[in-house]
């Protein structure tokens, strides 16, 4: 590979992380200046042209006022969100660290109804990418369950994780332990069942029901 491929195929990472990263809302509009970090690595002559390059392979679409790029449905599909084959009956758990053992029970109980589940903790090999592996089994999955615990809150991998499964259009259950509606983030419009801590039997009876 030529130096200036290697270069641009570095870049591409790079944007990829940014974006994925990034607290805005990607999507609608990617500006210029998203990407000024990458300035101080490569030059701008560098990241103007894998930007063109993006646009290119159909990834990006730049704006007629030139304001700035909008991701496309195709940029999504093959590059954002890495594919991966549908699995039937298949659920991805988002979670707090600290409530692992719950993510862990859950996922025992419903596997043994059956039901595919993934769970980072526990289905991530120590050399994947663990960002990408999230990503295609958010993409796999039919149905997104969110454990929505006070540790959950404010977390700002498990609220990506909830925006990726709307933007994804999945369905999406809400399991709110000793917190309300107005703590969802982004899951607010969907209605969450409300739990107490010990719990535990309820939660995992009602899991199986709605996925039944």
């Amino acid at each position: 590979m030529r130096l200036k491929e290697r270069r641009t195929f570095q870049i591409i990472n790079r944007i990829r992380d940014i974006l994925m990263d990034s607290e805005s809302d990607i999507g609608v509009l990617v500006y210029r200046g998203v990407f000024e970090e990458l300035d101080t690595e490569f030059s701008k002559d560098e990241v103007t042209y894998t930007l063109r390059y993006l646009d290119g392979k159909g990834y990006f679409t730049l704006r007629e006022d030139k304001a700035g790029y909008v991701i496309t449905a195709k940029g999504y599909d093959q590059w954002i969100f890495p594919d991966g084959p549908a699995i039937a009956n298949s659920v991805f758990v988002s979670y707090a660290v600290k409530d692992k053992k719950l993510a862990g029970d859950l996922k025992y109980e419903l596997e043994k109804v059956g039901i595919v589940v993934f769970l980072a903790h526990e289905d991530i090999e120590p050399t994947e990418k663990w960002r990408d592996k999230i990503i295609s089994d958010l993409k796999s999955s039919t149905t997104f369950i969110a454990l929505r615990t006070k540790n959950y809150l404010g977390r700002p991998y498990t609220e990506q994780e909830c925006g990726f499964a709307l933007a994804l259009n999945k369905r999406i259950l809400t399991i709110s332990i000793d917190t309300g509606s107005e703590d969802m983030g982004f899951c607010s419009e969907f209605q969450g069942e409300k739990f107490k801590s010990g719990d535990e039997s309820k939660i995992f009876e009602f899991c199986k029901k709605q996925l039944s």
